[in-house]
């Protein structure tokens, strides 16, 4: 334990070479000691060519390692393989700003004796950089939908050595893992801002509305009908959620997308957990924010052009 290293940067990734690239340019750039800190790449994409491109990142702590996971549960072998005392999760599209890996380390060294399970929810989360929470209840309700964020998810190496008793959701993995490792504990939302998501054009292959309207909200109902938390907190991830699928709708339905996402079915996902109404509600406001939307991407494409003319 003595000369364990503190952090394991653990990234997940389908052979995305213009995704990974970036974010390992970024990791690199902030000359923090090699020493502390691991990077691991598992990597579940088929005829990848990422580790072509490896050899330009000639560091001592630099993992990568090929896998035949499904889908999301690439995620857990990352985590898995990290030897770090903290094993934090990097989507392959999170560029870190500046000074970030030292705030994780200094984070680790704050709470390697206590070791509550900590979330980096980026700054989504109304409240300070740091919000501290009793129960998984007040942690929920502080989250809400966050919570399905695979990005946000790091845990300590005594919980890594727990995954083989848990069942893994092949859509929200990260969930189970955030839900189960333990049954009671302190939480700390670490709401710092720490990445930039670089473009992602080509994302989805999965059914949007099936996957948060019912899947995740399963998920949370689960947690709620054991009593982990209460209905009040369910109807905040409830209602929270709803402002979500007003925007995914109408960002994936209504306006032009890059991405892949399949929107097949969707008032009956809807009707599940919001009813008939709930999916009409959805779609009204959708495209009453849709109109303001074009306006400003009108406003901006505009600017760009006459913006070299005024200079």
């Amino acid at each position: 334990m003595i000369n364990q290293i503190l952090l394991s940067i653990c990234i997940p990734t389908n052979g995305a070479v213009q995704w990974i690239l970036p974010v390992l340019d970024s990791i690199y750039a902030q000359n923090c000691d090699l020493s502390k800190f691991e990077v691991i790449i598992t990597d579940n994409g088929k005829d990848s060519k990422i580790s072509d491109y490896l050899p330009r990142y000639n560091y001592p702590n630099l993992r990568y390692i090929p896998t035949t996971d499904e889908g999301f549960l690439n995620l857990v072998t990352s985590l898995k393989e990290g030897k770090a005392l903290f094993c934090k999760m990097l989507n392959h599209r999170s560029v870190l700003l500046p000074g970030t890996i030292s705030d994780w380390l200094a984070m680790i060294e704050k709470y390697k004796e206590s070791q509550p399970i900590i979330y980096c929810s980026d700054g989504q989360v109304k409240g300070p950089d740091v919000i501290d929470c009793q129960d998984m209840d007040q942690f929920l309700q502080n989250l809400s939908y966050w919570a399905s964020w695979s990005a946000g998810i790091g845990f300590w190496k005594k919980d890594m050595d727990q995954i083989g008793r848990i069942h893994l959701d092949q859509m929200f993995p990260n969930a189970s893992l955030l839900f189960n490792v333990r049954k009671d504990s302190q939480y700390v939302i670490w709401n710092k801002k720490y990445e930039q998501m670089s473009d992602d054009a080509g994302k989805g292959g999965y059914d949007l509305f099936d996957t948060f309207a019912v899947h995740f909200l399963d998920l949370i109902k689960e947690l709620r009908d054991a009593q982990r938390i209460s209905n009040e907190t369910f109807e905040v991830i409830r209602k929270d959620l709803f402002g979500l699928l007003v925007k995914l709708y109408k960002n994936e339905k209504i306006l032009p997308t890059k991405h892949t996402f399949i929107l097949n079915n969707i008032k009956k996902s809807m009707k599940v957990y919001y009813g008939i109404s709930g999916y009409y509600r959805m779609v009204l406001k959708a495209y009453l924010l849709a109109p303001i939307d074009i306006c400003f991407a009108a406003a901006s494409k505009i600017k760009r052009f006459f913006l070299p003319v005024i200079i």
